[in-house]
Formats: C-alpha cells, sequence, structure tokens
C-alpha cells in the first residue's frame, strides 16, 4: 500500500538550498509541499518539516525547537555538520530524521519525510550514516 499524501514545510537560511529540497520533493506525488512556511510565533503547517542548517548554532537549535513544539509537526533535518553533543540535542528537541548534507539525495529525502510522518513520539531518531 502506497504512503499517504504528506504535507511538507521547507526552512533554512539559505534560499539556494531551500530552492533545492523544494525542487526535489515537488514532483514526488505522495507530497504536497505548503509554499509558505508560517511566520515566527504561528502555529506550524505541514506535517513534516524540513529543516536545513550547515550547523546547530543559536539560531537553528531555536527554530527546531519551534517547530517539534507541541508535537504537530515532525521534523527532518538537513545537516552540514553537527557534533555529536549537537546531535543528542537534536534528539532530545524531537527531531524524527537527521540527514547529513553530502548525502542527501531525493530517494533519501523522499524516505526520510515518509518514515518521519509515520513516527510517534516514542519513535527513535533516525540518523544517516557518518562518514
Amino acid at each position: 500500500m502506497p504512503d499517504a499524501r504528506v504535507t511538507v514545510t521547507v526552512h533554512g537560511p539559505d534560499p539556494l538550498s531551500r530552492a533545492g529540497v523544494v525542487r526535489h520533493l515537488q514532483h514526488q506525488p505522495s507530497v504536497e509541499l505548503v509554499d509558505r512556511p508560517c511566520p515566527l510565533g504561528d502555529e506550524p503547517r505541514g506535517a513534516v518539516a524540513v529543516m536545513l542548517a550547515e550547523r546547530l548554532d543559536d539560531r537553528a537549535g531555536a527554530e527546531l525547537r519551534r517547530l517539534v513544539r507541541g508535537g504537530r509537526q515532525r521534523v527532518v533535518l538537513i545537516a552540514g555538520e553537527l557534533r555529536e553533543t549537537e546531535l543528542m540535542a537534536v534528539m532530545e528537541y524531537g527531531v524524527r530524521a537527521v540527514l547529513w548534507q553530502h548525502r542527501t539525495t531525493p530517494k533519501r529525502l523522499l524516505r526520510a519525510v515518509h518514515r518521519a510522518a509515520r513516527a510517534d513520539r516514542s519513535t527513535p531518531c533516525g540518523v544517516d550514516r557518518r562518514l
């Protein structure tokens, strides 16, 4: 049985990176992109949020916490670099999947989005392999 259609928002400070993720997801029949992520302070839209962050700095950490707050959205993080302590923090925030930027492919991204959509809060964070 195919996965149900999943609504997705894409977040991140770099417009080119966001456009690349949108391009990969927009033609997937099992994904419905929500064009405009909600403004800061509003309730998240979409079942899954894809967050792009080169590093887990204060701004990225605050955005991740905002996205997972209340458990209404499940988050897939595409990260450039994460130290072990930052990875543990991401898991504590409730991020459902972590993909490494240099290893992310359209297929891996789509699989992570669907797994995140199906996961409940007790499901452990899925982390793509490290080098």
